[in-house]
C-alpha cells in the first residue's frame, strides 16, 4: 500500500542503501523514493548495473565495502542504513569472505562512529541450515551448511549483533527465506530459465515445503524494522503468509510459460540420476554443462568481445548455411524449441527433447525438506503483515516477465 510521503517517518531522511543496484536493494530504493519521499544515497561499485535506479532522484556515490575510507564517506550524515550488498554463490570463496564479513565490519564501524539511528542488515534464513521437517523460528540453533555463503552470512550476523550488544549500534537483522519477484535471479529468473531449457525435477513429487516471500513484503519488513524500537538487537525471520509446496511454486512458473516442464522423482531416484550423469561426464562435458546451466556466465561469454569477433569472422568468410547455424547457436543460447500438439480442441505447446536437470545431494535435501518457517516474532514485534500470497505475487511476476520479454 502506498504511503503518503509527507506522513512517512522516512520523508526527508538521508538513507544509505548498500546493494541498491541489486534485486532487493533496488526495490527498496524505489519504495523509499516513490512512496516515502526519502533522500536516498546508494553505494555503487559498478555503475553499469545502476540502470534500474538511474531513473530516480537518488545520490549514487562510488564506493567499495572493502575500502574503509569510501565507506566512511558514504555513511557520513545518514540517518538510516540498509545493508543489502552481498557476494553470493556466483562469487569466489575469497570474495564472499571479504564482502560478506569484512565489508559488513567496515560498515558497522562507520555506523558506530557516525551515530546512525538504525542499521538494518539483510541476512538469510540459510543460517539455520535445512532441517528435514518441523517448525523453525528464531530460537532454532544456527547450523549453517558447509557452503561458504551460509557460513559468511552467519559470521556477518554475529558481527552485527556484537556491535548492537557491545557498541550500542542500533542494529536489526532480517533473515528472509526464498525471495521472488521481478528481477530476482535465484527464485524468478532461474526457474524460468530452467523450465524453458530443461525438465525440472520435483523431488518426491514436489511435496517439500517452499517458504517463499514476495520482494515487496520483505521490503515492508525492512522499513518496519528501521523504525520499531523493540527491534534493536533482534533477528527476524521473514517469509510469506504460509508455505506452499514446490509443486505449487514451480507450477505457477509453468502457468506463466504456458507449458509443463517438470518431472517427478523420489529423492532416491533423483540422487541415483545425479550420480549416473556425473559419472558419465568428461571434463569437457562438465564445463559445457556448467555453461549451459549457469545463464549469467553464459550471457557474459555470449556478449564478450571475443565471441563478437567470432560472429564477425563467420559473417565474412563462412558459407551461408554454416554461418547461419553458428550465429543462431551463439545468439540464441536461451531458446527452447517447442512444438504444438493437438489436445482435443486446444493446442498445447510442449518443449522438444529437453534433458532433465540433475540435482545434487544438497539440492535434493533442500527440496525434500518440510520445514515450516514461523514469522510470529516479526508479526508481533514489527507489526509485519505479508500481503502477497503465491497467487498475488506470481500475478506481478507474470506481468513483469511479459513486459521484460522473457516469455
Amino acid at each position: 500500500m502506498k504511503q503518503n510521503s509527507h506522513n512517512s517517518k522516512f520523508a526527508g531522511k538521508r538513507i544509505l542503501v548498500t546493494g541498491g543496484t541489486g534485486f532487493i536493494g533496488g526495490r527498496l530504493v524505489e519504495r523509499l523514493v516513490m512512496d516515502h519521499g526519502a533522500s536516498v544515497r546508494v553505494l555503487v561499485r559498478n555503475f553499469s548495473k545502476a540502470s534500474r535506479i538511474g531513473r530516480l532522484p537518488v545520490e549514487m556515490i562510488p564506493g567499495d565495502l572493502l575500502k574503509q575510507t569510501e565507506i566512511k564517506t558514504a555513511v557520513k550524515g545518514c540517518d538510516y542504513i540498509f545493508h543489502c550488498a552481498v557476494a553470493g554463490f556466483e562469487s569466489s570463496e575469497e570474495k564472499q569472505k571479504h564482502v560478506n564479513v569484512d565489508g559488513t565490519k567496515h560498515l558497522m564501524e562507520a555506523a558506530q562512529k557516525d551515530g546512525v539511528k538504525r542499521v538494518v542488515y539483510v541476512s538469510t534464513a540459510m543460517v539455520y541450515g535445512f532441517p528435514p521437517e518441523g517448525d523453525l523460528d528464531e530460537s532454532t540453533p544456527r547450523r549453517p551448511d558447509t557452503d561458504i555463503y551460509s557460513l559468511t552470512k552467519t559470521e556477518a550476523e554475529n558481527l552485527v549483533m556484537e556491535y548492537a550488544r557491545v557498541h550500542s549500534v542500533p542494529a536489526v537483522v532480517l533473515q528472509p527465506t526464498n525471495v521472488y519477484g521481478p528481477y530476482a535471479m535465484a527464485w524468478t529468473l532461474n526457474p524460468l530459465w530452467q523450465l524453458k531449457n530443461k525438465r525440472v525435477i520435483l523431488v518426491n513429487g514436489g511435496d517439500g515445503l517452499c517458504n517463499a516471500v514476495y520482494v515487496d513484503d520483505l521490503v515492508s519488513a525492512m522499513l518496519l524494522s528501521a523504525i520499531e524500537k523493540k527491534a534493536i538487537g533482534e533477528a527476524f525471520l521473514i517469509s510469506g503468509p504460509s508455505p506452499v509446496t514446490w509443486k505449487e511454486f514451480y507450477g505457477k512458473f509453468e502457468e506463466i510459460l504456458g507449458y509443463s516442464s517438470t518431472v517427478e522423482m523420489s529423492a532416491a531416484r533423483a540422487l541415483d540420476y545425479f550420480a549416473k550423469k556425473r559419472s558419465r561426464k568428461s571434463l569437457f562435458k562438465e564445463a559445457w554443462a556448467i555453461l549451459k546451466e549457469e545463464h549469467p556466465v553464459r550471457w557474459r561469454i555470449r556478449d564478450s568481445r571475443e565471441v563478437d569477433a567470432i560472429v564477425k569472422v563467420g559473417k565474412a568468410f563462412l558459407p551461408g548455411s554454416v554461418r547461419s547455424s553458428l550465429i543462431s547457436r551463439i545468439r540464441n543460447l536461451n531458446g527452447a524449441a517447442v512444438s504444438s500438439i493437438s489436445n482435443g480442441s486446444e493446442s498445447l505447446k510442449t518443449p522438444v527433447e529437453k534433458p532433465v536437470l540433475p540435482l545434487g545431494p544438497a539440492s535434493i535435501q533442500f527440496y525434500s525438506s518440510k520445514v515450516r518457517i514461523r514469522i510470529n516474532k516479526a508479526q508481533e514485534v514489527l507489526g509485519y503483515a505479508p500481503r502477497f500470497d503465491l497467487n498475488a505475487g506470481m500475478q506481478r511476476v507474470a506481468q513483469w516477465a511479459k513486459w521484460a520479454q522473457l516469455l
